[in-house]
This record gives C-alpha cells, structure tokens and sequence, in this order.
C-alpha cells in the first residue's frame, strides 16, 4: 500500500507520482471505493425517498396530505390547498405541475450519480477523482433530504437523523473538494484557512447542536455568514484558478467544468439574493403571493436542474475528454 505525489511539500515519495493529486494503490484504493458505495447507498436512500415524497407533495390534493405527512397543521394544509388551486386555476393539473418538477429532479441527481459513478470507474486510483465522486453523490440528494416534509422518516426511523446529518456536513465539506479541485493544492491560499472554519462551524450546523459556534444561533443577516463566505470563496478560488493558469492548454482542459460550476454557483447565489438578502435588506419577500411563487418554483427548479446536468457533463468533459487529471 502506498500514496505517493509529486508535492515536495508533502514529504510523500514513491515510484507512482502525478501532477494531478495524490495517487492511491492497495487498501487506500480500496478504501476509498468503499467510502464512496456506502455514502453514494445512503445519497440514493435520500435522494429517492425525497423524489418520492416531494412528488406526493405536489401531486395529491390537500385535503388528503395528512395521510402521508401526519405532522401537518390545519394551517399547513389549507396553505397549500391555496397554492394548489392556484395551479390549478393556471392551466395545470396537480399531476401534470408535480411531473414537470419531479422529472427534473430525477434528470438532475441521476446526471450528478452516473458522472460519480464514470469517475469511480476509470480513476478510482486518483484521490481527486474518489474524493470529486464523493461530492456528487452527496450532490445528488443536496437540499431535499433537510425538508421538513420529510419529518415522518425520523419519526418511522429515528436513526434517519444520523445519516441526514452526516450527508448534511458532508455537502458543506464538499466545499474543500472545489477549492482543490484538480490538483489537490489550495489555490489561492487562503482557501485553506476558509476549509480550517468550514468543517468545525458546519459540523454543528448540520447537526444543530446547541451552541453559539452554530451559526443559526447567530444573529441576523451575520448568520448568512457561512453561504456567503464558504460557497463565494469557493466560486472566487475557482474563478481564480482558472484566469491565472498561464498554461493555454491547461486552462482549455478546466474550461468546460468551471463553466458548468460557476453557472450552478450563480444560480445558487440569485436564489440566495431573492429568498435570503433582499428579505433582510426591505423587511418583506421579493416573491409574494401564490401565483408569484408557482411561477418561481416552474422557472428556478427545471433551472437549476438543467445546470445540475450541465455541470455534470461539463466535468466529465474535462476529465474524459480533456484529461483533466492526467499528466
């Protein structure tokens, strides 16, 4: 069993070297594939039980949601025979309005699962690529898992915390892997000390633990802190990155994968700015009203899934294609 890289700073040496990150051979490799098959098994866990109930929430009408989502106040409910009449009086039927959202949903998570699985199977001896892997499948469940419609799966299994938690953390952490991202180095530097904040503070946000090092213990708009500094300073390092390879050939090679990320991190951030900063900044949402918020979840959602695809095919054009993590 070795690791070995091409990093004097390292002090690891060995006969398998790379430009591209350390290399992993016997249990390390080994390790690393089954790492990835039980996080990827507990994402798709997530991730279909989330189709499924997200699905049932856009589908059936109101008055019978409490047959699947038994915490359900009578407030809840009539809220949402609200908006369901609102769709419906649009044009759209529950089915046809559930089955444009849901279908991309899957297409989306699908597209980041099989990118995942394509780089575990051609470069499952490279840690970028296992580690690359790992962020998509967590990915793939990303934002769905923590809904509190799915409040019933703990209650039927209250273990469900567990995994929800981890799978939580393991998104933020994810972070790490694009400020690295290919080459294993923090570039810029100071990318190191924002994974140094992230894995502590965002350990007790997924886990909602008690204390002030929570940042939802903060006060506001300062508990925004962690979206702004962790996911922007991920999009500025990869921004960096990429301007400030003088190598053409290098820089053709990122191409495809910084265009699908940066597209996916501004989406990111234009929803963050509507539903988070302008709600601070005026003291009322932007997006007000029923028929403003169907016509918002039609457009953001199908959106940020198509991205979600594009992303993925972006990456695997750069990896596949323009080699990405070769020499």
């Amino acid at each position: 069993m070795n690791i070995s890289n091409d990093f004097s700073q390292s002090g690891l040496k060995g006969e398998d070297k790379t430009a591209f990150g350390v290399r992993l051979t016997g249990a390390w490799q080994k390790a690393g594939i089954i790492v990835w098959g039980v996080v990827t098994l507990l994402s798709l866990l997530s991730f279909s039980i989330s189709i499924y109930s997200l699905n049932v929430w856009d589908r059936v009408p109101a008055d019978h949601q409490t047959r699947y989502f038994p915490d359900l106040t009578t407030q809840d409910v009539q809220s949402h025979a609200d908006y369901q009449n609102i769709v419906i009086h649009t044009g759209f039927s529950l089915s046809g309005y559930a089955s444009i959202l849901t279908i991309a949903r899957i297409l989306g998570g699908l597209a980041l699962f099989v990118t995942g699985f394509l780089l575990i199977r051609r470069y499952n001896d490279r840690l970028m690529a296992v580690m690359m892997a790992l962020l998509l499948s967590v990915f793939a469940a990303a934002g769905i898992w923590g809904n509190t419609l799915f409040s019933w799966a703990v209650t039927i299994s209250p273990w469900m915390l567990i995994p929800a938690g981890l799978l939580g953390w393991a998104l933020w952490c994810g972070l790490v892997i694009v400020y690295i991202f290919p080459d294993g180095r923090f570039t810029p530097r100071w990318t190191l000390w924002l994974a140094v904040l992230l894995v502590p503070l965002t350990f007790f946000l997924a886990f909602s633990i008690n204390i002030f090092l929570n940042p939802d213990n903060w006060p506001d708009p300062i508990n925004l802190l962690p979206n702004v500094l962790f996911i922007g300073g991920g999009l500025v390092a990869l921004l960096y990155r990429y301007w400030r390879t003088l190598d053409s050939d290098k820089k053709r090679r990122m191409r495809a994968y910084v265009t699908g990320l940066t597209l996916l991190m501004l989406v990111y951030f234009i929803d963050f700015f509507i539903n988070e900063i302008y709600y601070r900044l005026a003291g009322h949402p932007l997006i007000q009203g029923y028929q403003a918020g169907m016509g918002y979840a039609l457009i953001y959602e199908p959106v940020w899934y198509v991205l979600e695809v594009g992303f993925s095919v972006g990456l695997a054009i750069s990896v596949f294609r323009n080699k990405i993590l070769e020499d």
